[in-house]
């Protein structure tokens, strides 16, 4: 009996894994084919065709295209967050991982951006199916900021005498280089620039830090 429980136990973590396995082809797929053909004109048989399964066991997965919407959406977002831990507890000092968090961010939403014509109408249908998720993406943003600069202060490398200020003027200069994905593309800023502003920050923080 126990022999029996322990191999029906292997058999099913074995289907567990190739149930995962299956699921990230099917994001992939719908990944590929939303951003080249927009949300409007994929329907669910041709990710299933994309894929190789039958669509009855794309169903199994996901109820509906907007499912996958949201799927596709929270595994980017995924990625973000562990790519984000990975400078922000990285032993860099906090005017390095200012600049290389911010140019994370932008690389990730620039790449979105460009992923196909249909980038705009993709975000414009994920905001549609979830439209917290603008805000809350703005709020982690703020918060990792805010946390970067508390740690440049607590390592006396910045002074900045009004911290909520000056996160704001901050988060205001470097806005533009953001642009609403909801958004169609009318101008590509550039990743130089964003740097230039940045660097003009750092300098202006790390200087009054060298004079206490």
């Amino acid at each position: 009996m126990a022999l029996k429980l322990e191999c029906e136990k292997d058999i099913e973590f074995s289907m567990q894994r190739l149930d995962e396995a299956k699921r990230e082809a099917i994001l992939q797929a719908a990944r590929q084919r939303l951003s080249q053909y927009g949300v409007r004109k994929t329907t669910m048989n041709e990710i299933a065709q994309d894929v190789g399964i039958a669509v009855g066991t794309l169903y199994l997965y996901f109820k509906n295209k907007n499912e996958i919407l949201i799927a596709v959406t929270e595994a980017y977002t995924r990625q973000h967050l562990m790519d984000t831990e990975k400078i922000l507890y990285s032993p860099i000092s906090a005017p390095e991982k200012l600049k290389r968090y911010l140019l994370n961010r932008f690389r990730a939403v620039q790449e979105s951006r460009l992923s196909g014509s249909h980038a705009a109408e993709l975000a414009r249908a994920v905001i549609r199916l979830k439209p917290e998720l603008q805000g809350e993406e703005g709020k982690v943003v703020k918060n990792n900021v805010l946390m970067i600069l508390k740690e440049g202060i607590n390592s006396n490398l910045f002074q900045i005498d009004d911290l909520e200020r000056d996160l704001e003027v901050f988060l205001y200069s470097i806005g533009y280089f953001f642009p609403m994905p909801t958004t169609e593309r009318y101008y590509e800023p550039e990743e130089e620039k964003l740097c230039m502003v940045i660097d003009w920050f750092i300098h202006k923080w790390y200087r009054q830090a060298k004079r206490i």
